[in-house]
């Protein structure tokens, strides 16, 4: 059994996590209307888990064939979720078009107006028939989580931006677009770096040493919460800072949740801009998701 996060007093090292099939599982069986964005509800204790890619599974992300090459960058980009349309205008580069499950327009973190869209109203991924109009060379679709199918589809068309171990962290993910697009990727980097480390001093200032993200529109002390999945990609982000995420797999109530160290946060499902940016942490969204959830909150 993963221990608790609590039981040293600075970060644990998360153990090995489960595989991919045990990730889809969980997710399907979530049941609260959030795509991506995973909480537990299952029954057992808090883990710190992350999950692990084996190669020989065969739910593992697909490989990509065709990819840019660094002496060829990609000129025409059509970014395919909001996290990768996020990694391009960071580099400062605009796309030729946009889609994304939430919307391509502006954010609070993403002040810029939307960019075209392809003429898609069908389920998931746009069709190529759709894409076939903007001409492209390269699609960005690291944080689109696209099927075997759908990316051996694209690659007819154009070189394609994804990371073969799967959705990639917001620093991996600003170097493999700005790789493929010849772009210096430090600037960028340096900026986020600067805003994730002052908001890790203050947390520590706290006296905090992990979080845990509650799913719900509010709740009284007794009533039962869902909490976000540390295996998400937002919680291996607050990891990668140093601090725990306690996730539980079966609803707790809320007045549980409260300990000595642990910083409880909330993502109401009606914030779409929140929800958004936990589900699809980039380069610019993780800061300010981060700043959003502790806004005037104080560890126990």
């Amino acid at each position: 059994m993963p221990r608790s996060p609590l039981s040293s007093p600075g970060p644990s090292r998360p153990a090995a996590g489960p595989d991919r099939r045990t990730l889809l599982r969980a997710a399907v069986g979530v049941g609260l209307g959030l795509v991506g964005l995973t909480a537990c509800g299952t029954g057992g204790d808090p883990t710190t888990t992350s999950p692990t890619v084996s190669t020989s599974d065969p739910l593992a992300p697909p490989s990509p064939i065709r990819t840019p090459t660094p002496d060829s960058p990609v000129r025409r980009v059509i970014t395919l979720s909001s996290a990768d349309l996020d990694v391009l205008l960071a580099l400062g580069r605009e796309p030729v078009a946009a889609w994304a499950a939430d919307g391509t327009g502006r954010r609070p973190w993403r002040d810029h107006a939307a960019p075209p869209a392809p003429d898609w109203g069908g389920p998931g991924l746009p069709s190529l028939r759709s894409l076939l109009p903007f001409g492209v060379d390269g699609f960005a679709l690291a944080a689109a989580d696209p099927t075997e199918a759908q990316l051996r589809g694209f690659e007819q068309l154009a070189a394609v931006m994804v990371d073969p171990a799967g959705r990639p962290g917001w620093r991996r993910h600003l170097d493999l677009v700005a790789d493929a697009v010849g772009r210096d990727p430090d600037p960028a980097a340096e900026a986020a770096e600067e805003a994730l480390d002052a908001w890790t001093r203050g947390q520590r200032r706290l006296g905090v040493e992990a979080l845990v993200v509650v799913v719900g529109t509010g709740a009284l002390p007794d009533t039962p919460v869902a909490t976000l999945d540390g295996r998400s990609p937002f919680g291996r982000e607050i990891r990668g800072l140093g601090l725990d995420v306690v996730s539980y797999p079966d609803p707790r109530p809320y007045r549980d949740l409260r300990r000595s160290g642990v910083q409880v946060v909330r993502v109401d499902p009606r914030d779409g801009d929140l929800v958004a940016a936990v589900r699809q942490p980039s380069v610019s969204s993780l800061p300010w998701a981060l700043g959003r959830l502790v806004e005037g909150r104080r560890p126990a």
